[in-house]
């Protein structure tokens, strides 16, 4: 809507397109009134000459006695006077008034529309219950014409839904692999890439504390892709795991066979598939590839040891005989199987390719279990109440220089059961040798530290293929150690399961390229797409359709650099003019800023420094930083911390620097260790989502 303006004199000075309708409404008046009522005496026709000049647009000729005062005070000069800039050379008195209203119509529903756009992204995002929606619509659409009245119609919500029963009362719904790849190429995130390498998960997650509702997606995520978030496939609900799990994965193997054979084409490119890999936890491994799980006595999906019954079953061997495709496939082992897997028509590795996830073996297994020993555990292993507490205040005295890539700060270990996986992954690989030093006792410590090493190795991209060999080691010493230190009792299937780590690094890459992390992100998301028990999967299936139909797309070539919060308070150094100031810079590798917690990188010699301010000038970013004297190795067992690039650092230079923001090779976690304007740096080794 046009707005008049007010001088500063208090004279209303009104708008070209204002003036125009207003001249236009009383000409329309008066041609009413004309049709109505007699002409008046002093009222004259136009009567053009007699040249045989044709002329479409005839206006009538009106006497200003006539007029009514709102036109009188329309002066024809006032309105267009010839000095005007309304008007233009291209752009003169023969501008057709049927172009203005269609231009100006269709400027209004081009307004209507983004309206609705950005509506649709609001509600996609925010997850706004549709009763919300509709009654907002109600309140909108008396203003917006356009728009529906009703949520479902904005958000175009599917009213039928190919859901179908399974077994025992459970109901399944495919959405279909081919629809998630489609969706990812209309994205833009398959670009220079003619294979695609699909990753799966299946897991179970409980609904409601009060019923055993729960559901089991299908999940899948594009390895080999710039976007490797995962989309879902299809969806069990029911009130127990699926009891027939060849019809649970009937749709899918079906559909991934048709891939893995023809591939996919999308827009005339045809598309290879190739299968990686299975991302489960235990459990979820057992139930689809129909073996005992860790509670039988050959439980063990890697090797074929025999457990023992001690209060728990525990597998005391670690160089047992090893599995194959082959010996499984083939049944060798007929304590191990329950019966034929349900994707022996997938033609899948059912040992190679089900790799050990980390999440679950390691942070929730062996870091919890661990913890649970030193806190809750036997007299030979706990900690007293003054450690304890220590404990929680050095984790608590940390927050502040924790980084912005942890989703979770350090909490007190008073709520260690309610800890979650990263809080278990951060306590392992950052936070735990520093603030457990001087708090366990030095045997418990250096058995830690040989957990934490190996991981580190296991989890670096850098460093997981040369050290590969020399983590397996460590980690059969640290199973080794724990019979001693810890008992019998201790080594359960996940402490056993660490002598195969190694292994599955060997074939798939770091830690994080086979983790459940970015699955049970997914997991969360889809629980809260739930607003009420009845028709489960009817909720999902709509939420789902209406985020597809409406996602907004990153584009996969953004800026890799984003310079944010300007100032005008850091150093900058002589001779570089023109420049602009920031506090934070996002990049694809790191989060990085000048405040405590994100301000710590390791250029490209690999030297611990802070950033002390971020500048942009010439199109490039610079960092200003201020490199540490003193560099030294933070432990020495089971091999120097400065290999981990792990580093004691000390006394700053009192100098800056000036670098390429494109010189960074990696953030630290920089944390204090216990010393004055002393700190241990760790290099941030575990891979962070920055896919849109």
């Amino acid at each position: 809507m046009v707005m008049d303006n007010i001088t500063a004199t208090g004279k209303v000075t009104v708008s070209y397109w204002t003036q125009r309708r207003k001249v236009r409404a009383a000409v329309k008046e008066f041609f009413n009134d004309t049709e109505n009522h007699d002409v008046p005496e002093n009222v004259e026709a136009y009567q053009p000459e007699q040249d045989n000049t044709e002329c479409d647009n005839v206006v009538p000729v009106v006497n200003a006695d006539v007029i009514t005062e709102e036109i009188r005070i329309l002066d024809f000069d006032v309105l267009f006077p010839l000095d005007s800039s309304v008007f233009d050379e291209a752009n003169d008195f023969d501008y057709d008034i049927d172009d203005v209203e269609q231009h100006t119509e269709s400027q209004q529903n081009d307004a209507e529309d983004s309206l609705a756009s950005k509506l649709v992204d609001w509600v996609t995002e925010f997850n706004v219950p549709h009763n919300a929606v509709t009654a907002l619509l109600h309140v909108l659409q008396p203003f917006h014409s356009s728009l529906p009245r009703d949520s479902r119609s904005l958000l175009h919500t599917p009213r039928s839904f190919n859901i179908k029963q399974v077994s025992d009362g459970g109901e399944y719904v495919h959405f279909g692999i081919q629809c998630g790849i489609e969706e990812l190429y209309s994205g833009g995130y398959l670009q220079n890439i003619d294979s695609l390498a699909l990753q799966f998960n299946i897991d179970g997650i409980p609904l409601y504390k009060s019923s055993n509702t729960s559901l089991w997606p299908i999940l899948c995520s594009v390895k080999n892709s710039c976007n490797t978030k995962p989309f879902f496939i299809g969806v069990f609900c029911g009130h127990s795991k699926p009891s027939n799990i060849a019809a649970y994965l009937a749709d899918f193997v079906s559909e991934m066979n048709m891939l893995l054979k023809y591939g996919v084409e999308l827009a005339e490119t045809r598309f290879e598939v190739t299968l990686h890999s299975f991302v489960c936890d235990t459990p979820a491994r057992a139930m689809i590839k129909n073996v005992k799980g860790p509670t039988g006595y050959s439980g063990c999906d890697k090797c074929e040891t025999q457990g023992k019954w001690n209060g728990k079953l525990v597998f005391l061997e670690t160089d047992a005989r090893r599995r194959t495709d082959v010996r499984f496939d083939e049944m060798v082992d007929e304590e191990h199987h329950s019966g034929p897997s349900a994707l022996k028509h997938l033609h899948v590795g059912m040992v190679s390719q089900f790799p050990l996830d980390y999440m679950h073996l390691v942070c929730l297994g062996v870091m919890r279990r661990l913890m649970l020993c030193w806190l809750k555990g036997p007299l030979a292993t706990r900690l007293c109440a003054r450690k304890t507490v220590q404990l929680s205040q050095k984790l608590m005295s940390i927050v502040a220089h924790v980084p912005r890539e942890f989703n979770r700060k350090p909490r007190s270990v008073a709520e260690i059961l309610r800890w979650k996986a990263t809080e278990f992954r951060q306590f392992l690989l950052y936070t735990g040798p520093v603030v457990l030093l001087g708090i366990l006792p030095e045997m418990l410590y250096n058995h830690f530290l040989l957990l934490s090493v190996a991981i580190s190795l296991l989890a670096n991209p850098q460093l997981c293929s040369v050290y590969c060999d020399y983590a397996n080691g460590i980690l059969r010493t640290f199973v080794h150690n724990a019979l001693a230190l810890y008992g019998q009792e201790m080594l359960v299937y996940n402490v056993h399961a660490l002598v195969h780590l190694a292994d599955d690094v060997q074939r798939f890459g770091p830690l994080d390229e086979f983790s459940a992390f970015p699955f049970e992100n997914s997991l969360g998301h889809l629980k809260k797409l739930i607003r009420k028990p009845s028709c489960i999967l009817q909720q999902i299936v709509s939420r789902l359709s209406e985020q597809g139909k409406h996602r907004i797309h990153s584009p996969a070539n953004v800026l890799s650099v984003v310079g944010k919060k300007q100032h005008s308070m850091g150093p900058v150094p002589c001779g570089i003019v023109n420049v602009t100031q920031y506090t934070d810079l996002h990049t694809r590798k790191a989060y990085l800023s000048v405040s405590s917690g994100d301000n710590c990188v390791a250029m490209e010699d690999g030297r611990p420094c802070l950033i002390r301010n971020i500048l942009y000038t010439e199109s490039v970013f610079l960092l200003v930083v201020e490199y540490f004297n003193v560099a030294e190795d933070f432990f020495d067992c089971p091999l120097p911390s400065s290999s981990l690039n792990i580093f004691r650092v000390s006394a700053l230079a009192g100098s800056y620097q000036t670098l390429l923001a494109e010189q960074i090779s990696y953030k630290f976690v920089c944390l204090p260790s216990g010393q004055i304007d002393s700190f241990v740096v760790f290099p941030l080794v575990h891979i962070t989502s920055n896919n849109p």
